[in-house]
């Protein structure tokens, strides 16, 4: 009897565990679900604001967490511009999102590093990420992952930075501690420093000018609260500009950053904004001192001009060369003849001139100025255009203010047969040299320059004034005329337009019929009068002109022959008003009436002279 309790019993163990092994694995789904309810709960009661999420729990095997309280202490925090992965490393208080994939699927999103640099997923573990590089992050986040799940990789990625403290401090307007994202430049790090925020309760506002002293403003030095912390992104301000950076009054070229390590390293503002290098523009780290003075009076001074992309002049540094100001200064252009470098030294001696051949091992001193020389050989991308009537029109080379007029109309090919050769014109393009100072461009004019030292009425000035603003930029030329073609000189993105022929006269004015009229060889003036209809009734017949084509000259009809393409201009008498009538007739008859009185005048003196001689003679 006792055996056969014993088999029984030995006999139901073997089945509950065998029916508990069987339910093990449906029950880790449910399991998992139950753990996400209780996680999201918790999360409620930290922080009862929801965020939408994407919720895989629907999925075998798969989980969705999230920590709403991490996320919304993330988003209170302002973003700065998209971190590099190569060079970004993982820090306390780095908001980082972890996806796996594999055996085991899941998210975990809003983990914040903590001070000791560690990074904790739930039901997981913790792993250290201080300091590393996003890609070692996610390989130690693998290793610790790859404890808990078979066959499963984790994806480290972060959605937030953490902000850092950096301390501004030298002579900027508005020095102080600022809250800025991790990876924050140097540039970006010192304009709060510089502008202010205008007093009006938008946060988001500031000026557009570097700050200067004024009781209506407050500085956006950040103001931590208990509820958030209050910090103004650099983003929203505006950017350094190359002028301030040149000419302004501080020494960016010297800026100093001392690290909390005790290492000290320097920027350049003048190298980042000039020629686009970043390494004079570092990167910040967290607890740095950034040092930025004023310029002194009389510190040393260097330049680079000449045949480089963009000249400059800035302050003087002791580890700088020659091919380090050059690259400051975008280079070398295309036209630079790089064997004729020179710097210029004031020496007790005098000015000294030194032709560098070896740039790389030549010493720079306190204002030396570097001026790169040219190839004229390579200036030889000029050229001209020919529009209209020619043969071959088109774009050619020429050689500046070289070639003539009628070299350019060869390399056209010539006039075509329907050319109207005397009404061409020459473009200048001022675009090539209205860069030139006014007493340096052969072309161009002051008004105010020349009236200056003028004796000209105030309607002399007026008219100077009407003759600037029509432009400085058309050359008349006819193509008929082969000395003039000669002697005109082509510069370059000259235009040269042929107009048609449409043998044609235009006859406007105080005709009864303005309009185009069909050009006949030997036809006179009063002819194409005739045929728009005669004069009009307010024509004024002395005052008839012949406006030539091109050149816009206004002549007498006696003094030129007409040609197809001028111009027939009939004057009108002036105009008059009825107030100007009425003030006429009025003058005419005061003027009568003094007359009248005039004579009367003179007869009664006449009277009284010979009643006093006779007077006299009795």
């Amino acid at each position: 009897m006792t055996t056969f309790y014993s088999a029984a019993l030995h006999t139901r163990f073997i089945s509950f565990f065998a029916v508990l092994l069987f339910m093990l694995p449906l029950a880790e789904p449910m399991q998992a679900r139950q753990n996400q309810d209780l996680m999201q709960r918790r999360a409620q009661q930290v922080n009862p604001v929801q965020t939408p999420s994407f919720d895989m729990s629907g999925v075998a095997g798969s989980f969705y967490f999230l920590d709403q309280f991490g996320i919304n202490l993330g988003m209170s925090r302002m973003s700065g511009d998209a971190i590099d992965p190569a060079t970004y490393r993982v820090g306390p208080g780095d908001l980082v999102t972890i996806v796996l994939t594999g055996n085991q699927s899941g998210t975990f999103r809003g983990l914040h590093v903590n001070p000791q640099g560690m990074v904790t997923l739930p039901n997981v573990g913790s792993v250290l990420v201080n300091n590393m590089l996003i890609e070692e992050a996610q390989a130690a986040v693998n290793e610790l992952v790859r404890r808990s799940f078979r066959d499963t990789q984790a994806t480290f990625t972060i959605e937030r930075p953490r902000q850092i403290t950096v301390h501004i401090a030298g002579d900027v307007p508005n020095p102080g501690s600022y809250f800025m994202p991790a990876h924050t430049r140097l540039d970006q790090a010192v304009l709060p420093a510089f502008f202010e925020r205008e007093q009006d309760g938008e946060e988001g506002s500031a000026s557009a000018s570097p700050a200067a002293p004024s009781s209506s403003r407050i500085s956006t030095r950040p103001q931590p609260d208990a509820s958030r912390v209050n910090v103004r992104n650099p983003a929203e301000l505006p950017n350094l500009s190359r002028d301030f950076i040149l000419n302004g009054r501080f020494a960016f070229r010297n800026i100093e950053i001392r690290r909390a390590g005790g290492d000290t390293v320097h920027g350049d503002l003048v190298s980042y904004t000039v020629g686009g290098l970043l390494t004079g523009n570092p990167e910040l780290k967290h607890g740095d001192v950034v040092l930025v003075r004023k310029k002194q009076e009389f510190a040393p001074q260097v330049s680079v001009s000449g045949s480089v992309v963009s000249p400059f002049t800035a302050e003087f540094r002791t580890d700088d060369t020659i091919e380090s100001l050059i690259a400051i200064a975008g280079g070398f252009t295309f036209d630079a003849d790089t064997e004729a470098v020179q710097v210029h030294r004031f020496t007790m001696n005098g000015m000294q001139r030194i032709e560098v051949r070896d740039p790389a091992g030549f010493p720079l001193l306190p204002n030396d100025r570097i001026v790169v020389g040219f190839d004229a050989d390579r200036r030889s991308n000029f050229s001209a255009r020919v529009e209209g009537e020619a043969n071959l029109p088109g774009v050619f080379p020429i050689e500046r203010g070289v070639t003539t007029a009628a070299d350019l109309l060869e390399l056209a090919g010539g006039l075509s047969p329907k050319a109207n050769a005397g009404a061409a014109r020459l473009t200048r393009n001022r675009a090539s040299w209205e860069r030139l100072p006014d007493e340096l461009n052969p072309f161009a004019y002051n008004a105010d320059r020349i009236r200056r030292a003028s004796d000209q009425l105030v309607e002399g000035f007026e008219y100077l004034e009407f003759e600037d603003r029509l432009g400085q930029n058309f050359v008349f030329i006819d193509l008929s005329d082969p000395e003039q073609l000669a002697t005109v000189k082509i510069y370059e993105n000259d235009v040269l337009h042929i107009p048609r022929d449409q043998q044609s006269v235009f006859v406007f004015g105080q005709v009864m019929n303005s309009g185009f009229y069909t050009f006949t060889e030997g036809i006179s003036v009063q002819e194409y009068i005739r045929r728009a209809g005669g004069l009009a009734l307010a024509s004024d017949p002395d005052r008839v002109f012949v406006i030539k084509a091109g050149s816009n000259a206004w002549m007498r009809p006696s003094e030129t022959t007409l040609q197809s393409g001028d111009l027939i201009f009939v004057d009108r008498q002036p105009f008059e008003s009825l107030d100007m009538v009425r003030d006429q007739e009025f003058r005419r008859r005061e003027l009568r009436n003094r007359n009248i009185q005039l004579v009367f005048s003179g007869l009664a003196t006449v009277a009284s002279i010979i009643t006093a001689y006779v007077a006299v003679t009795r």
